[in-house]
C-alpha cells in the first residue's frame, strides 16, 4: 500500500472509532486480511474500492459522507500545518505551472503575499530567462529536481541565490498534475563563501610575497655568516611551514569548490611516491606491496592525502625507521594500509583523523591531516587508525574499487 493510502486509511479508522462504527472497522479489517498478499500498489487500489463497498453495506449515506469528509479534512489540516510551519519556501503549481499554494516561508523569502502570487506563473520567480520553463518541462517528463542551485527574484526587485527541490504530481491518469517546490534561500551562505574565497586568495598571495622577501634576506644573512647557525635553520623551518599552510589553504579551497570524483590508479600514485621517498629518505626502510594496477574512485587531490600520510609516518617514527605500505583490493573495495614502527600517532593527530566532528587545530601537521581526511571523505572513502604490524601506527584508507579488465598480481616495489 502506498504511503498516502496508508495515511488516509489510518485516519479513516480513527474517525470510525470516534463515531463508534465498530462493525465497519471490523469489515474493513477482514477485507485487508483477505488481500494481504496482494502487490502493495494493487492493495491500495483494492482497499480503497473495498471502503466504498463496505460503507455502502453498513452505513447510511449521510454517515458515510461525514466519516469520509472528516478524514480528508484532518489530513489536509495536518499537511497544511506542516507546510505553513516550515521555515523554507514551499509552493505548489498546477499542470499549467501556475502557483496554487504559497506558504509563509515563501512570502518571507520572496516578499509576495499569497493573494498577490496566486495563479501567477512560477516562471515569474526565475531570474535566468527560460530556466523556469526548463524546470517545468523536466517535471512534466517525470523527473525530480534535487538540490539545484539557481537564482529567484524577490518582489522588491532583488535576486536571491536559492537551492530547490521539486517533484511532479502524478494522478491516476498518469498525466502531469502539477508539482511541489521546496526552495531554500542560500544567499547569505553564498556571500560568506565568496568573502572567504577572496580573503583566502588575498592572504595566500600576501603571505607568499612576504615569505619570499624573508627567505631572500635569510639567504643573504646565511651567506654572510661563516657557519650556519641554529637560528638560521629554525627561521627557515618556520618559513617553510608558513608556505605549507598557504598551500593547505589553497587545497582546502579547491576541495570545497570541486567535489567531483574521478578514476585514479592508486597503485601508480603510490609507486611514484614511494620512489621519491626512497630517494629523499634513504635511511628509511620502505617495504611496499601493491598490485600492478588498482583503479579507484577518488578526488583529484587524493595524491596530496597520500603524501601527507606517508610523510607523517616518517616524521612520527624512531630510528631505524621502517614503513610498510600494503594495498589489497576486491571488486568492491580497495584498502591502502600505511604502517610504521614509531611510538604511535600523537593524540592530536589521531583525533584529527578519527573524530566524528571537526577538531580544533593547533599546528600545521593537524591541518595536513585534516585535509587528508576531507579528501578521503570527498573520495567517498573512509580512514581509520589502529595498531600496525611493525609495532607502531597503521592508517588504513578504504576506497571504492573501479572495474578493470583483469586483477593484477601483487608485486613488491
Amino acid at each position: 500500500m502506498s504511503d498516502h493510502a496508508e495515511q488516509f486509511v489510518g485516519t479513516l479508522f480513527r474517525v470510525l472509532a470516534e463515531r463508534e462504527h465498530g462493525d465497519v472497522s471490523a469489515a474493513l479489517l477482514d477485507a485487508y486480511r483477505t488481500n494481504a498478499e496482494t502487490d502493495r500498489n494493487e492493495l491500495a487500489q483494492q482497499l480503497l474500492s473495498d471502503i466504498v463497498t463496505v460503507f455502502d453495506a453498513h452505513m447510511e449515506t449521510r454517515a458515510e459522507v461525514d466519516v469520509l469528509v472528516t478524514a480528508v479534512e484532518r489530513l489536509l489540516e495536518r499537511y497544511g500545518t506542516i507546510i505553513e510551519a516550515t521555515p523554507v519556501a514551499i509552493c505548489i503549481v498546477d499542470d499549467d505551472g501556475r502557483i496554487e499554494l504559497w506558504n509563509d516561508g515563501a512570502e518571507s523569502a520572496f516578499g509576495w503575499a499569497d493573494s498577490e502570487i496566486q495563479q501567477q506563473p512560477y516562471t515569474r520567480l526565475c531570474a535566468a530567462p527560460g530556466e523556469g520553463k526548463q524546470f517545468l518541462s523536466r517535471l512534466e517528463a517525470g523527473e525530480r529536481l534535487d538540490g539545484i542551485e539557481t537564482r529567484h527574484r524577490r518582489r522588491d526587485g532583488g535576486v536571491l541565490d536559492v537551492r530547490l527541490w521539486a517533484a511532479p504530481f502524478r494522478p491516476s491518469t498518469e498525466e502531469f498534475g502539477g508539482a511541489a517546490f521546496v526552495i531554500s534561500d542560500i544567499s547569505e551562505q553564498k556571500r560568506r563563501e565568496q568573502r572567504l574565497a577572496v580573503l583566502n586568495r588575498v592572504l595566500r598571495h600576501n603571505i607568499r610575497n612576504e615569505v619570499t622577501v624573508a627567505q631572500g634576506h635569510l639567504e643573504m644573512l646565511a651567506e654572510e655568516t661563516t657557519a650556519e647557525t641554529e637560528h638560521v635553520r629554525t627561521i627557515q623551518t618556520h618559513l617553510d611551514r608558513i608556505i605549507e599552510l598557504s598551500e593547505a589553504a589553497r587545497r582546502a579551497e579547491q576541495l570545497e569548490a570541486d567535489t567531483e570524483t574521478t578514476e585514479l590508479d592508486i597503485a601508480d600514485l603510490l609507486a611514484d611516491r614511494i620512489d621519491h621517498l626512497r630517494d629523499t629518505h634513504q635511511s628509511v626502510d620502505i617495504d611496499a606491496t601493491v598490485p600492478e594496477s588498482a583503479p579507484v574512485l577518488g578526488h583529484e587531490l587524493l595524491p596530496y592525502a597520500l603524501d601527507t600520510l606517508l610523510d607523517n609516518a616518517i616524521e612520527h617514527n624512531d630510528d631505524p625507521k621502517r614503513i610498510e605500505v600494503a594495498v589489497t583490493a576486491d571488486s568492491e573495495e580497495t584498502r591502502v594500509r600505511i604502517a610504521d614502527n614509531g611510538p604511535g600517532l600523537p593524540p592530536m593527530e589521531r583525533q584529527v583523523l578519527t573524530a566524528e566532528a571537526e577538531t580544533q587545530l593547533s599546528h600545521s601537521t593537524g591541518v595536513g591531516l585534516w585535509l587528508a581526511r576531507w579528501i578521503v571523505r570527498n573520495s567517498e572513502g573512509t580512514i581509520t587508525v589502529g595498531d600496525g604490524p611493525l609495532g607502531g601506527t597503521a592508517i588504513t584508507i578504504r576506497l571504492r574499487s573501479q572495474p578493470q579488465e583483469r586483477t593484477a598480481d601483487l608485486q613488491s616495489i
